[in-house]
């Protein structure tokens, strides 16, 4: 695949605007209290994509600053437009916006009290690399929350890593992360989208998911020592 086939995918055929018409704040909520205390602290959200997370972030968490990272301008346009038309301006204040390569964060050493991670490292194109600048930006003692697929869980997207939990965490020990505890993500809303089918394999993977080792997606909590 080119390179630039992925920039290219995200910049034209993602659903981002599925994401802006449909959020779930409460979803996102319950990976990101896994950083809480978030007041006044530095939260880097990577992949932000149309900037949820971060919205929830200021909103319930109240974090001092949040900076969003991703690949894809078209995700970052849409969402600073929509945060211009809805969200208030204290909040609009404390984010910032950057485009960039999660495998080449263009932050300093030590930059983030708190990084949030949802459903984007898998699609990174060296996923160890990731992790490890992943790493490299959190203060020490800093937290990060990564959400991650399990094995059998695929989307359309044109990199995806998958893995089971004990293989997600040999990644994490590689970059100097530890693993403090590792939650489960049920997946999206049953009715996120109307089509017969669709609600059918999403009641599917909600049965499916009780079984500890079929979670759909693993909150991973993690330290910098």
């Amino acid at each position: 695949m080119r390179e630039s086939a992925p920039r290219e995918f995200y910049d034209r055929e993602y659903h981002f605007t599925e994401d802006i018409d449909r959020p779930n704040p409460d979803r996102l909520w319950r990976a990101l209290r896994e950083l809480e205390p978030l007041e006044n602290l530095q939260l880097l959200d990577l992949g932000c994509g149309v900037g949820w997370a971060m919205a929830v972030a200021t909103e319930r968490g109240r974090v001092g600053r949040a900076v969003g990272l991703d690949f894809s301008q078209r995700a970052l346009d849409l969402g600073m437009r929509r945060a211009a038309q809805e969200w208030p301006a204290a909040a609009r204040l404390r984010v910032s916006w950057v485009c960039g390569d999660g495998i080449r964060l263009p932050f300093a050493d030590a930059s983030f009290d708190r990084a949030f991670s949802f459903g984007s490292m898998e699609h990174f194109p060296d996923v160890r690399a990731g992790f490890g600048e992943l790493a490299r930006v959190l203060r020490p003692g800093g937290l990060a929350v990564t959400v991650v697929p399990n094995f059998y869980v695929r989307t359309a997207q044109p990199v995806e890593h998958r893995d089971t939990e004990s293989g997600w965490r040999r990644i994490i020990d590689a970059s100097g992360l530890e693993v403090l505890r590792v939650g489960a993500d049920r997946g999206p809303a049953i009715l996120k989208n109307p089509r017969p089918h669709r609600i059918a394999l999403r009641l599917g993977l909600r049965l499916l998911g009780t079984v500890p080792a079929l979670r759909y997606q693993f909150i991973f909590v993690l330290r910098k020592s």
